[in-house]
């Protein structure tokens, strides 16, 4: 077996905005090229298992699932298993460092376990994996940025802005509330509340 590693570090505002955006399973198919469906198949308060279907690349026509657990490991470490294309198990380690307020620093670890003639695939890994990478942090960017914004201006979940301007202020710390994150019943993503035996 081959373990190929790909690292990265990124920085961003708020800690509280990179946490939202690592639960909210809910953006995937919204934000995320490829992807066209995703469902929870269980969540509590440390973990989800997703099962999402994506295009496979070149041959978008085709459709294959991979199965996604997420893991809050600590208060600063999200870890990720993913096994997916072509059968290749990933792991993904983000540790995610606030050093000021409205300012923190992530360190990305994607460890590609290449088993067999899987091993053959490291060459092409070295050249996609860091263009992957890049992508899907473009993509989730923007709403870690306007989640902090609109944080800051006192917004809540379900409830939206405060009424009034003057109350339009949060100061100190932003805290990133608890997973999982609230969702309405009804939405596709929430696949597990259809199995009774699970709530």
């Amino acid at each position: 077996m081959i373990i190929y590693e790909d690292k990265s570090r990124r920085e961003v505002d708020a800690a509280a905005a990179v946490w939202w955006n690592y639960w909210d399973h809910e953006h995937l198919i919204v934000v995320h090229k490829g992807y066209t469906d995703a469902k929870i198949l269980y969540e509590n308060d440390t973990m989800g298992a997703l099962l999402l279907t994506y295009k496979l690349p070149i041959f978008s026509w085709l459709k294959s699932q991979s199965l996604n657990i997420i893991i809050k490991h600590d208060e600063k470490v999200i870890k990720a298993i993913n096994v997916g294309l072509l059968g290749i198990p990933i792991m993904t380690t983000v540790t995610v460092t606030e050093d000021r307020p409205d300012h923190c620093v992530l360190d990305i670890s994607h460890k590609f376990f290449l088993l067999g003639w899987k091993q053959l695939l490291k060459p092409l890994l070295t050249i996609m994996a860091p263009k992957w990478n890049e992508r899907v942090w473009e993509e989730d960017l923007p709403l870690k940025v306007r989640r902090t914004k609109v944080m800051r201006l006192g917004f809540k979940d379900f409830y939206g802005l405060p009424a009034r301007m003057e109350d339009r202020h949060r100061e100190g710390k932003l805290e990133f509330i608890r997973i999982p994150l609230s969702k309405l019943r009804q939405v596709s993503v929430n696949a597990w509340r259809k199995f009774s035996d699970w709530e």
